[in-house]
């Protein structure tokens, strides 16, 4: 019966964009609200017209906020409108603004925008909670009045761990990709301080008022001067430096924005994505000019070879570091108590296919990290439904505990320490595994997404309509 109902809803969809009559609803295509009745349509006065876009601009400046992708934003502005029977409905994100228009036929259209500005930025918990908020105003016909309380709410309550809480759960994850990346015990205790001495620079120098170029740039070069004064002052040997520099330079690397960024352009939010690739092109520009800002130290470095060699680790410890990484980063990023077994299991799903790939199918490390974040994608894309979570959330933790390119940067500042040719060609490889990752995810989620749509029941709705075309 459900797929009757769906392959029904697409031929009419078919034959609209055969029309040209496609609506704002048919953006709902392959979206987790691709099949909720909505129910039949009506025209509203001007002020509620503006009281229920001024909720959906809010809620989607709070959604980009919080970290999620641009169609999901879309999407959920698109549902809400149309569960509070509005028709004649655009959406438009941009790369700085979203803007909503309602223009019935017979009245001025009305139009209003909100700024949601260019940086990226991710709290987990808040995404749950204002995922769970559109899950609510669909299925339980939740009046505009009581949404708006929700959203002022979920805004006041900001932060579910204490600032500490998350910078520890960064440090954990800092420790396990030390690990990964060759480091030994010691340097995996090492590399947590040098991850809360940069973390908190950059707090203080973002509370100066300094543009976030500057910031990266002196966050990057406080994590590789720090590592490297620690190598010189004889307390870590050349290897365990280079470990340390690479766990803290990873943590740097814009993975949200890049997999942001092929999800728009894949997605078809093309001006989105263009926005998103100055801001990718800055940051590593300004990490970059970290590394440049440090470089004397490299130069005069004298660290000997024999102890600077790169040491895979077995599969099941990879897989025990990957998790423990995986649960510090939703830590660090503000997950729920509810996402923590959740990012573990990514983490570890992640961390098979990547490593399994690696050294049982001797793939090199962009191969082995595009397919082990298919798999991953998928994975949410398939469970994120059932589990009442937003798929980014249990996307991002795995992301960064198992499939980050730790032993390439581990790889590339050695080379640059030992003051032989090479690190430019591993610098490129792990910039490529970085881009792997968001080619990955968007190919798994879509795919999860697809399973998922096929084989779920039919959601329940309180309250049964016929579905809006207009």
């Amino acid at each position: 019966m459900f797929s009757l109902g769906r392959r029904h809803a697409r031929r009419e969809r078919q034959e609209r964009r055969q029309k040209d009559e496609s609506t704002a609803l048919d953006r709902l295509y392959g979206t987790e609200f691709e099949s909720f009745p909505f129910p039949v349509p009506e025209q509203v006065d001007e002020q509620t017209a503006t009281d229920f876009l001024r909720f959906v601009l809010r809620h989607a400046r709070e959604l980009f906020l919080a970290g999620a992708e641009t169609q999901a934003i879309d999407a959920a502005a698109i549902a809400i409108t149309a569960r509070w029977r509005m028709d004649h409905v655009s959406i438009d994100i941009t790369s700085r603004t979203v803007q909503a228009q309602y223009a019935p036929e017979g009245i001025l259209p009305l139009m209003m925008m909100t700024v949601t500005g260019s940086e990226d930025s991710r709290d987990l918990d808040q995404l749950d909670q204002l995922h769970s908020l559109t899950r609510h105003i669909l299925r339980e016909d939740m009046p505009p009045s009581a949404a708006e309380r929700a959203l002022n709410q979920i805004i006041s309550r900001k932060g579910i761990w204490p600032w500490w809480t998350s910078v520890l759960g960064g440090a954990l994850l800092a420790a396990m990709l030390c690990v990964l990346a060759s480091g030994t015990l010691k340097a995996a205790l090492f590399s947590p301080l040098v991850f809360v001495i940069s973390n908190r620079v950059s707090w203080a120098l973002g509370k100066s008022g300094l543009q976030s170029f500057y910031v990266t740039a002196l966050q990057t070069a406080c994590s590789i001067g720090s590592a490297l004064l620690l190598a010189d002052a004889r307390v870590l040997t050349g290897g365990e430096a280079a470990s340390v520099a690479a766990a803290n330079v990873v943590i740097l690397l814009p993975i949200l924005s890049l997999v942001s960024m092929v999800e728009d352009a894949i997605s078809g939010f093309r001006s989105m994505a263009s926005g998103r690739i100055i801001s990718v092109g800055l940051f590593f520009a300004a990490m970059v000019a970290g590394v440049f800002l440090v470089g004397f130290l490299l130069r005069h470095s004298d660290l000997q070879a024999r102890d600077t060699a790169f040491r895979a680790l077995p599969l099941a410890a990879t897989l025990l570091t990957s998790a423990i990484g995986s649960l510090g980063n939703a830590v660090f990023m503000g997950g729920p108590p509810r996402l923590l077994p959740w990012a573990v299991a990514g983490g570890v799903l992640a961390g098979f296919v990547n490593n399994g790939t690696q050294q049982y199918l001797d793939q090199p490390t962009p191969v082995a990290t595009l397919t082990g974040a298919v798999f991953l994608g998928a994975a949410a894309g398939a469970v994120a439904p059932s589990l009442r979570l937003p798929a980014r959330s249990l996307v991002v933790p795995g992301v960064a505990g198992a499939l980050l390119p730790g032993p390439d940067v581990y790889r590339s500042l050695l080379q640059a320490a030992l003051h032989v040719s090479g690190a430019g060609s591993y610098a490129l490889i792990a910039f490529v595994a970085t881009a792997a990752i968001g080619v990955g995810s968007v190919l798994g989620s879509s795919l999860g997404n697809a399973a998922q749509r096929e084989w779920s029941p039919r959601a329940r709705s309180p309250r049964s309509g016929s579905t809006s075309s207009a």
